[in-house]
């Protein structure tokens, strides 16, 4: 799992960068920065991903783009950062692996038109 462990790193520094550069604040800082509601609502995806509904939890912040707030970005880079702390073996039971966690993510950001940013930190997409 070296490979996923890699990508996990990618993701977490990525969205510390993003954080740093659109809000001017560490990942956790930007989180403190939302809303309770924004703040139950990470809890609640994180919580849907230690329950083992990794893929659910993707899907609803993959949703979270159909309202392209700064709100939701946010949400959305608590969420892939808090991945970092999921035991691995969620991952494997949920069939989830590193190209797609990759892929999920590199989604995501794209939608908010991040996709520069992507690209430069895991090269441009095949």
């Amino acid at each position: 799992m070296f490979e996923q462990d890699y990508i996990m790193r990618q993701i977490k520094e990525i969205t510390a960068v993003m954080a740093k550069v659109l809000f001017n604040a560490k990942v956790e800082d930007s989180f403190v920065m939302l809303q309770e509601a924004e703040k139950q609502q990470v809890f609640t995806l994180v919580q849907m991903t230690k329950n083992g509904k990794l893929k659910d939890a993707v899907e609803e912040v993959d949703r979270l783009t159909d309202n392209n707030t700064k709100e939701n970005l946010m949400i959305g880079l608590s969420f892939y950062s808090c991945l970092n702390d999921i035991p691995e073996y969620i991952f494997t039971e949920n069939e989830y692996n590193s190209a797609r966690l990759r892929k999920d993510f590199r989604k995501f950001v794209n939608k908010f038109g991040l996709s520069q940013m992507t690209d430069l930190y895991f090269g441009e997409e095949e």
